[in-house]
């Protein structure tokens, strides 16, 4: 077999779309040496651009496999050899990939440092593809304001905001703007939060009805009234609770009733919010 066919074979051995993630961590434990080898012996011309798509596709799983150290040499060659083939977008997909593996884990430090080459590397080389300026800056967001750097998170965010609305993305931005607001909130600058909040409810407003974007934009609401209630403006924020409610009763029963149990807090007390997120720092999560 040659070489381009192996390293070919090894993609689809890979994939998370083909295979079960139990089978793809075993057979990863299995064959990292070989798949770490294949990427560095691409380093010539012509094989150049099959060792990065190796390295891309493996990034999606790396992380089943907790081995730090393989993770720092998979980045270096792949890396390595999307700047050999002077390939930017690869390079960002890369520095993406291995910097979404580190955060996972837990190490900060190095998915930083992949994330703000890779936004230096779309600015410089102007990259057309937004979706990529949008990933790296919502992954960092996400990154600053889970370390607690908030400064640099609503830098990220209001980054994210930008971009969104010049592609004319209206559920976008009111998203990112909302992530805005979570992160005044997490500084404690309630005013300031519900500002976002409500702006991202006007951005929601003019995005249409869609099933779809009915809980997104109820989370939007639920977070509006919540910046109302801890400033003790407990009949505007039910006001708000109320719309969130209206939006979801004929689409998500679950959820529903857990506006309606905010609607039915006591003044005197501070609800719990488990409609928000599984972490309480992000409107755009899950309801757990």
């Amino acid at each position: 077999m040659s070489e381009h066919a192996r390293v070919l074979e090894l993609i689809q051995e890979v994939s998370l779309d083909r295979h079960e993630p139990a089978r793809v961590e075993s057979w990863l434990a299995d064959h990292r040496a070989e798949v770490l080898a294949a990427v560095r012996a691409c380093d010539r011309d012509g094989l150049r651009g099959t060792g990065t798509r190796l390295a891309a596709a493996v990034w999606p799983a790396a992380g089943l496999l907790r081995d730090p150290g393989w993770w720092e040499d998979l980045a270096e060659a792949g890396e390595a050899l999307a700047i050999a083939d002077r390939d930017p977008a690869m390079l960002v997909d890369l520095l993406h990939g291995g910097a979404a593996t580190f955060a996972e884990h837990g190490d900060r430090r190095r998915a930083e440092e992949r994330w703000v080459r890779a936004l230096a590397i779309v600015r410089r080389d102007g990259l057309r593809d937004r979706r990529r300026s949008q990933a790296v800056l919502s992954s960092l967001g996400a990154l600053y304001r889970g370390w607690g750097r908030l400064s640099k998170a609503l830098d990220a965010y209001l980054g994210l905001v930008d971009l969104r609305r010049e592609v004319g993305d209206p559920v976008g931005t009111a998203d990112a703007l909302a992530e805005v607001g979570a992160t005044m909130h997490a500084a404690g600058r309630l005013a300031s939060a519900m500002d976002y909040f409500d702006r991202a409810d006007r951005e929601m407003s003019h995005a249409g009805a869609e099933p779809q974007l009915l809980p997104v934009h109820a989370r939007i609401l639920v977070w509006c009234g919540r910046t109302r209630w801890e400033q003790g403006q407990h009949g505007a924020a039910r006001r708000r609770w109320s719309r969130a409610l209206a939006l979801l009763v004929d689409v998500d029963e679950v959820a529903a009733n857990r506006v309606r149990a905010l609607l039915a807090t006591d003044p005197g007390s501070l609800p719990e919010f488990p409609y928000l997120s599984n972490t309480s720092s992000s409107p755009s999560g899950g309801v757990g």
